[in-house]
């Protein structure tokens, strides 16, 4: 059943001044200005609007929000005739958002505390450590020194030696690596031959996989590829597993 619009009103007005997170389900038209020039006709979404003036739009489905207002927006709502309309301005990025409201389904709101910050697990320096500790990941006879080097370019994420003593250098990619993390490679090898004020130095890309012309490029500079998945320790199921329809 519809919410009394006057009602609306106020939840949403005193939600917005004590910077509290709101959401609510309604029946909308929608028209967007700034990044592209967008209608959304008439229906059912979910609105949500965060404590920074963050504003998504939800439809039924999908995980994707159909439009959407970044944080530090200017919010109003008022009643038009049969209808409500709220109003979201960026003036930084230059957007404009407007949302007719014909139904009002639910509203809801509350202040919510969150400071924390999202831990990724498998990423490079996952791998370089892995690497580092499993060294027969990369030969048998590869000997690490160190991770995390810092050099003017960057960070070499594991460099040692292999079994002739030569410098070996591996630079990690927790997806499929291209031809940027090749060019980075080489230019850790060529400034650690000018540090080291050597000639011969191994460089290694460390990667679930890498594209035919990073390949290629990296055969041209008489590199080496690697195939290292970075480890995935809260992974429920295995992705490379059949499924039914394999068969």
């Amino acid at each position: 059943m519809p919410i009394d619009f006057d009602h609306f009103i106020d939840e949403f007005k005193s939600a917005l001044n004590a910077n509290e997170v709101l959401t609510f389900y309604c029946n909308c038209k929608i028209n967007y200005s700034g990044r592209a020039e967008s209608f959304l006709p008439q229906g059912d979404r979910l609105i949500v609007i965060k404590s920074d003036n963050t504003l998504l739009v939800h439809q039924p489905v999908g995980n994707t929000p159909i439009n959407y207002m970044k944080d530090g927006s200017q919010i109003n709502i008022q009643k038009v005739g049969k209808h409500l309309e709220i109003t979201s301005q960026n003036l930084k990025y230059k957007d404009f958002l407007e949302i007719e409201i014909w139904g009002a389904y639910s509203i809801m709101r509350g202040k919510l505390e969150d400071g924390q910050k999202l831990v990724l697990q498998g990423n490079e320096k996952d791998m370089s450590d892995m690497i580092y500790d499993n060294p027969e990941l990369i030969s048998k006879d590869f000997k690490p020194l160190s991770r995390e080097e810092h050099t003017k370019y960057g960070f070499i994420d594991v460099f040692g030696h292999d079994g002739k003593g030569e410098m070996v250098i591996i630079e990690c990619k927790r997806y499929t690596a291209g031809l940027s993390c090749v060019t980075q490679l080489r230019r850790y090898v060529e400034k650690m031959k000018e540090l080291k004020g050597i000639h011969k130095v191994t460089g290694i890309i460390a990667a679930p996989d890498i594209s035919t012309n990073a390949k290629k490029m990296l055969e041209d500079w008489n590199f080496k590829f690697k195939k290292v998945n970075p480890p995935k320790r809260l992974e429920r199921y295995d992705k490379s597993q059949k499924s039914l329809s394999n068969f």
